[in-house]
Order: C-alpha cells, then sequence, then structure tokens
C-alpha cells in the first residue's frame, strides 16, 4: 500500500516580487548612468526600492508568525515577497506616499493580518511584531555595507537617502504606540481589560502617528534626529542624504 503525505505548501517569490526586483535594478542602473531626467528616475528608483523593503519588513513578520504556529501564512501568500499580498490603500500607499512626498520620511507601511490564536506563546507573539523591524535593520545594514562600493554619484546619493528612510521606518516602528510593531512586542504582556480597551486605538494607530509627525512641534525633529545618529552610526554620508533628497523631490527644487 502506498502512503501519501500531505506537504504544505512551499513559498518561493512571486513573479510579481520579482517583477519589482528587476524594476529596482533597472531603474538604479538608469540613475548611476546619470540618463535624462534625473529627478524623476531616482524618485522612480527610491519610491519602487523603498516598496520592495516594505516587503522584506512584512516578511519579517510573517515569516516568524509562520515559524510560531500561525498555519494560515502560507495560504495567503505573505512568503513570497509579493508587494500585492501586503497592499493597503490606507497604510500601504496613502500615508507612506505623503510622508514621503511631504517630509521624507520612512512611514511604515504594509499590512499582514497574523492570527495570535494560533502562535505558541505570548513570546512568540512578541517576536513576530519585532520581526518586521528586525527586517528594516536588515535592509538598512545591507545597504550601509554596498554604500562604499558605489562611486559617488546620483546612485551613491540615492541609496544614501534609503538608508535614512529605512533608520526613520525603524524608529517609527519601534515607537510604542498602538497599531505600531514597538506596541505589538509590548501588547502580548499586557493585562486582558487593558488590551482589550486599547484595539479601538490600534485601529487608528497611524493616524495618530501622522498627526504627531506633521502636526505637533518637535515630533519629526526628535524622529530625524535619531535617524540621522543610525545612520551616522553605520557610516552614511549626511551630504549625500541631502543630495538624494535633493533629486528625489525634484519637483521642489
Amino acid at each position: 500500500m502506498t502512503v501519501i503525505e500531505a506537504r504544505a505548501p512551499r513559498a518561493s517569490l512571486s513573479p510579481n516580487a520579482l517583477i519589482l526586483i528587476a524594476a529596482c535594478v533597472g531603474l538604479g542602473w538608469a540613475v548611476a548612468a546619470e540618463l535624462p531626467p534625473a529627478g524623476p528616475l531616482t524618485f522612480a528608483f527610491v519610491a519602487t526600492t523603498w516598496i520592495l523593503s516594505v516587503g522584506v519588513h512584512e516578511f519579517g513578520h510573517a515569516f516568524i508568525a509562520h515559524k510560531a504556529g500561525d498555519t494560515t501564512i502560507v495560504e495567503k501568500g505573505y512568503l513570497t515577497l509579493d508587494p500585492l499580498k501586503y497592499s493597503d490603500l490606507v497604510t500601504t500607499i496613502i500615508f507612506p506616499l505623503l510622508a514621503l512626498a511631504l517630509g521624507g520620511i520612512g512611514f511604515p507601511g504594509g499590512a499582514v493580518y497574523l492570527r495570535e490564536d494560533l502562535m505558541r506563546s505570548r513570546g512568540w507573539r512578541s517576536l513576530a511584531s519585532l520581526a518586521g523591524p528586525l527586517g528594516t535593520f536588515v535592509v538598512l545594514v545591507v545597504l550601509a555595507i554596498a554604500l562604499p562600493f558605489v562611486a559617488s554619484g546620483p546612485l551613491y546619493n540615492a541609496l544614501s537617502l534609503l538608508a535614512l528612510l529605512q533608520a526613520s521606518a525603524l524608529v517609527l516602528n519601534l515607537l510604542p504606540i498602538p497599531g505600531l510593531d514597538g506596541y505589538g512586542v509590548i501588547r502580548p504582556f499586557l493585562p486582558n481589560g487593558l488590551r482589550a480597551r486599547m484595539v479601538k486605538i490600534e485601529r487608528v494607530g497611524f493616524l495618530i502617528l501622522f498627526a504627531l509627525i506633521f502636526w505637533v512641534p518637535g515630533v519629526s525633529g526628535f524622529i530625524f534626529g535619531a535617524a540621522l545618529l543610525v545612520t551616522d552610526l553605520l557610516g552614511v554620508s549626511r551630504p549625500a542624504v541631502g543630495a538624494g533628497w535633493q533629486a528625489f523631490h525634484f519637483w521642489g527644487s
């Protein structure tokens, strides 16, 4: 008698992820070659690469959640780096694009819906929340390591700006504001009653953060200061970041 074992579907890079990666490479080459129009090309490269980095962030959440026991992760396509699987109109597109265009801040984006009830323990739930920022940190470190191997010029400046955006996203994501990963890290250890009362606030966490950044004096300065401290420690050039921002924000030049 032949026994056929049921196997869980394997995750692999989706065609959309491969197209996104190819777009990043192609746009990066165009920026490095200083093809016209320089400003719009830098904008397209930074925006496209930012979307890819958001995918890495969300993949981190999904990977650890899967290891923690959330069996729905693979069927949802969260392990394929498909940007469409992480898309939410407000949190992935509207707020991040506004934050990038208006303030040059790497606003947290993307959305994965994890089944915390399927995870084995509070520790695993906390780690699943922390895994997203860890993915962002990995991207930041890769950019910092790659920069010395890139000749100074438009691509160097664009990658430096991307490093700052990753650093700002890391700072923002670790804030203990309901709806953000920093709160998600401590949420499993909060009393049940408090967690229940915070659910409504979690749903508008992004709105709270957006308002704090753009309408409360000093908040954006704190975020930029903390992000610049991180990039300084990693050896990212501030003048290159400024030049990258000027090219990215071409409509304001």
